[in-house]
């Protein structure tokens, strides 16, 4: 739904078209398909005043097959003059409105909002003034221009005396029928997510909320799935505050502290526990009840993520949840096995305890996602020991995880880890045959998992033991596959010396209640709602519309940024202004490496780590600005 057509050529241009969900097979155009459009359109018309600029006017309306569910707004020319018009889609009519007139008013009402606004031809100039150049700040004039269509959709179809409910009903229906993203993923496309436009269109304030927690609560799950738990607990922490009875939203924000906590455990700390490798993947991805700076071991991390494990447990009793919350105990279980002041066996097994008898007596338990299953026999044999029936088990679990599109990364990485597990656990045992296994696993885990893992250097000193008992001789390190210069943890937040964290993607709105006032605004296009915000004390401008698009360091001031290989516990590093330009492109890559692209303005040149979200100047040979960003491909 919503996607404006931007005409740039003389006669029929070609439009910018995105799909929306999955293709629906070709429907023929009927006539009840023209009259419900057309009778929609007409009273839409009736209460809309004449916009300025098109000497043309009113548009047409026409009902096509494109095989996907879609509305446009355009132009063609025709001797000279441009004549507007707007299409909208059989599978639209069909399937997201299901001939409902108010349903319907809300989508025929935004793309006359965008002919309304010139939208169409804004996008033509700008393409013809930038080129390809400036991509962050094309879409996000995109993005605005489809909030600005959405308000005004709504103003006309209330006015044309269509309902509240249709709006509703609308906007659930493009929701559930298309391709879901989250906010910060919105960054890399023209049109903002359906949360973010219900929160912006929506005046009561539980409604916005609601809508606002589900966007942050997604959101949160990207930061999950991608190790950037910072930036995830402050997403979770957003919709604690908001919907404190979100037990899903409790028991996310325990895990990105936990996984904090990991983050800051050193080889010589896992050693000290003595368990084998813990894998990660017990997160809650979609919210039922709404619909360290320092490596070490942290204690405040540690208690405030079992903190909020507890508090989504007591939910689960106040409520009287169906939801067994086995992944919270699970994890609650792995917490214990890493605690502060020494592993808690004791603990860990009471949780494993309670999640195993749930599986094998709970007929809805034993239907848990796969891989969150066989994360749980990993993590449980880690601190119990793992036998040929525990791998079996695990194995196939894995298997069928991978039969499922998207999760052949992650079922690969927690099969790297069992192959740890695995290989410790045949050391052990005596035999030689079982050790020669166990060299091999080792030999294929070290391969295969990054040497910035914590576990990575644990591995490797078994390995050379286990390779001196059975009388071989080890690989050595470099042996084994190495990291590049690309493998480190994208970069999705800056985190400010009290503290305080802004993130891309944030709403704008929190960045002010954080940070207070700007000490300057400054507008990058004229009658556009996206600004410089700078801070002059911090060191930063953060570039924004109602959401933070990039935050540059540009000054003496400004923090250090933190970067992470992946991997639980991965290696990490500090990027600072000043730092010498060697010493920063040994860690990321030189000129081989980069793109040399224009972020903002067309006289700047940034060299830019595109799969990183970073992009840098250099000034006498050391770091002169920082910037943290999503850069969309042209």
């Amino acid at each position: 739904m919503f996607r404006i057509r931007s005409m740039k050529l003389i006669a029929c241009c070609a439009a910018l078209v995105f799909s929306l969900g999955e293709r629906a097979a070709h429907a023929e155009v009927t006539e009840r398909h023209e009259k419900v459009v057309n009778e929609v359109f007409q009273r839409l018309l009736a209460v809309m005043e004449t916009p300025d600029g098109w000497e043309v006017w009113p548009p047409e309306v026409t009902v096509v097959d494109k095989g996907f569910a879609n509305a446009f707004a355009g132009f063609r020319t025709e001797d000279g003059v441009d004549v507007p018009y707007v299409e909208i889609t059989v599978t639209t009519v069909e399937e997201i409105a299901d001939y409902d007139p108010d349903t319907l008013a809300f989508t025929l009402g935004h793309e006359l909002g965008h002919l309304f606004f010139d939208h169409n031809h804004q996008s033509v100039e700008f393409r013809e003034k930038f080129g390809d150049k400036l991509q962050t700040i094309r879409l996000a004039c995109n993005r605005e221009q489809e909030l600005e269509a959405d308000l005004f959709g709504m103003q006309l179809a209330f006015k044309a005396g269509y309902s509240r409910q249709g709006l509703i009903k609308d906007l659930h229906a493009w929701r559930e029928n298309t391709t879901p993203y989250c906010r910060f993923e919105g960054l890399s496309v023209n049109h903002p997510t359906w949360e973010d436009r219900a929160t912006f269109l929506f005046d009561d304030e539980r409604q916005k909320s609601l809508w606002r927690s589900l966007s942050s609560f997604q959101t949160g799950v990207m930061f999950l799935e991608n190790q950037h738990h910072l930036h995830a607990q402050v997403c979770f922490e957003n919709v604690t505050v908001e919907f404190p009875e979100c037990y899903e939203a409790w028991a996310n924000l325990g895990y990105s502290l936990l996984m904090q906590y990991c983050d800051g455990l050193d080889a010589e700390d896992l050693k000290n526990f003595n368990i084998g490798h813990l894998v990660v993947g017990g997160f809650y991805r979609r919210p039922g009840s709404l619909e360290p700076t320092v490596r070490g071991v942290d204690p405040d991390l540690w208690f405030e993520a079992v903190g909020a494990f507890r508090e989504a447990l007591r939910l689960k009793e106040r409520l009287g949840l169906k939801d067994d919350l086995l992944m919270v105990k699970a994890n609650l279980a792995v917490a214990y096995l890493i605690h502060p002041a020494g592993k808690d066996v004791g603990q860990a097994e009471q949780w494993f305890d309670e999640v195993f008898t749930a599986l094998r007596n709970n007929p809805e338990d034993s239907q848990l996602d796969p891989l969150v299953h066989a994360s749980i026999l990993i993590n449980s044999g880690s601190a119990r020991g793992f036998d040929s029936d525990l791998v079996v088990q695990t194995l196939g679990l894995l298997a069928e995880a991978k039969t499922k599109r998207g999760n052949d990364l992650v079922a690969e990485a927690l099969e790297t880890a069992l192959q740890f597990n695995q290989a410790r656990a045949l050391t052990t045992s005596g035999d030689p045959a079982n050790q020669l296994t166990a060299l091999a696993l080792f030999e294929k885990y070290l391969d295969g998992m990054t040497s910035a893992s914590s576990w990575w250097p644990i591995a490797y000193e078994q390995y050379v033991q286990l390779s001196e008992a059975v009388g071989k001789a080890p690989k050595k390190e470099s042996e084994f596959k190495q990291l590049g210069i690309k493998d480190w943890r994208p970069i999705t937040a800056v985190e400010l010396a009290d503290g305080k964290t802004i993130g891309l993607s944030q709403p704008l709105n929190e960045v002010l209640k954080t940070l207070g006032p700007a000490d300057v605004e400054i507008p990058v296009i004229e009658g556009k709602n996206i600004k410089y915000y700078k801070y002059e004390d911090l060191g930063i401008t953060i570039l924004a519309t109602r959401e933070v698009l990039a935050v540059i360091l540009d000054s003496e001031k400004a923090p250090a940024v933190k970067i992470q290989r992946p991997g639980l516990g991965g290696d990490d590093a500090t990027l600072e202004m000043g730092m010498n330009r060697g010493v920063l492109e040994g860690l990321l890559g030189s000129d081989w490496d980069v793109e040399i692209t224009n972020l903002f303005q067309l006289d700047e040149l940034h060299q830019l780590y595109r799969d990183l979200g970073l992009a840098v100047q250099f000034e006498d040979g050391v770091v002169s600005e920082l910037v943290i960003s999503v850069v969309p491909l042209k």
